[in-house]
């Protein structure tokens, strides 16, 4: 997405909002800047890692904006940017060769520590040939279920599969990930197959490819 591609990750905190302080702004504020900015189609953040600002916050040191690194979204998304399959459970198969150092992809920690996101995927990696993508939420490793346990027990499972050279990962975006947690759909494979909304999806999938 362009956000991804601009560099926002997992637990940054906005500061800014095209060089509006929105830092003592509530949730509803920074939200309708945010989309005043989007109509002007002009969308410029200054944003800082979480754990970065909660250190400033706590030495009561003023955050100087001259040292923030600029990224700039591609004029032009990837190819597969708007066909890509959103709200889509996704298998990614992750084989690694004999000089593969990493499995390519970096995590983040979900709520309290449990579960992960998948915070980057670096190019020309293993990870990067698959339909893995940044902000996707793992939810098995190997065909075994890890959302619910801690991040540092996934963290081993991974290990673990680097050392085998294989890994197989189910995962979901953050949309879909959100939709199955608020309507209380438990996140397994077989629960998410069976559900209501991807039934529907699987038939308008098939009436879009008769039509």
């Amino acid at each position: 997405s362009p956000a991804a591609a601009g560099g926002l990750k997992f637990h940054d905190i906005i500061l800014a909002v095209n060089s509006q302080d929105v830092t003592a702004n509530d949730y509803n504020e920074v939200k309708w800047a945010l989309k005043a900015a989007q109509e002007n189609n002009n969308v410029e953040l200054l944003v800082i890692d979480k754990r970065y600002y909660d250190y400033l916050i706590e030495k009561h040191v003023l955050f100087d904006s001259t040292f923030a690194k600029t990224i700039d979204t591609p004029q032009r998304m990837p190819r597969d940017y708007k066909s890509f399959p959103k709200h889509t459970p996704r298998t990614c198969e992750i084989q690694l060769s004999s000089t593969d150092q990493s499995l390519g992809f970096d995590i983040t920690h979900g709520d309290n520590n449990v579960g992960v996101w998948i915070q980057e995927v670096q190019p020309n990696t293993p990870a990067s040939g698959t339909l893995l993508r940044k902000c996707d939420r793992i939810l098995e490793i190997n065909d075994d279920f890890v959302d619910d346990e801690p991040i540092e027990t996934i963290k081993q499972k991974l290990k673990a599969a680097k050392s085998n050279r294989y890994l197989k990962l189910y995962v979901v975006d953050t949309a879909m990930y959100r939709y199955f947690k608020k309507n209380k759909i438990l996140l397994k494979r077989t629960n998410i197959e069976e559900c209501s909304f991807m039934k529907q999806k699987q038939e308008s999938s098939k009436q879009n490819e008769e039509e």
